[in-house]
């Protein structure tokens, strides 16, 4: 009487994984790109003279997000008008954020003091812009329990062939060839 084995099959498991990995980057595509196509509809907000410390060529970040402009830059220690050829403002595409950097200029003595900066952002406090941000916040989180839910994954399959094991030793099969 010979046992028969069966082999564990890893292939729903992979399915699985490529399944919820394709449906959570098509809606976190579809997200973004509703978030951000409302982006340039909303109302916008000037912050006048926010209060940025020892700007260098590394850069300053801005208070607010999704900012929309950099309008003007002061010195505060005397109020003069920084020359937009001192200093240049960046803009991430991904979360909104602005950042404020000298660029230099010959004796411009403008580096590493504080300044203040006027700029103009978009209120995202609107609801049909919000939820898909919020939302595609969340889905962006699945890459970092990938990882846990492969671990997870794997090792229920190793339990289920430790308890398949048990059960073995009762079974066996009579007659044919395998």
């Amino acid at each position: 009487m010979k046992q028969i084995n069966k082999a564990v099959d890893l292939t729903d498991l992979a399915i699985g994984i490529l399944v919820l990995g394709i449906v959570v980057t098509i809606g976190a595509s579809i997200l973004i790109t509703t978030r951000d196509a409302r982006l340039t509809d909303l109302s916008t907000v000037t912050t006048a003279n926010e209060s940025l410390t020892t700007v260098t060529e590394s850069g300053e970040t801005l208070t607010n997000v999704w900012v929309q402009s950099v309008d003007a830059c002061i010195n505060q220690t005397d109020s003069t008008v920084i020359p937009t050829s001192n200093w240049t403002s960046s803009i991430s595409t991904l979360n909104g954020k602005a950042t404020v950097s000298y660029l230099g200029g010959a004796g411009s003595g403008f580096n590493n003091t504080n300044w203040n900066c006027t700029y103009t952002w978009y209120n995202t406090s609107r609801a049909d812009w919000a939820v898909a941000d919020d939302a595609a916040t969340g889905i962006a989180e699945y890459g970092n329990w990938f990882t846990t839910i492969v671990v997870v994954g794997v090792a229920s399959l190793i339990l289920a062939l430790i308890f398949m094991s048990f059960g073995r030793s009762a079974r066996t099969v009579s007659g044919g060839s395998y």
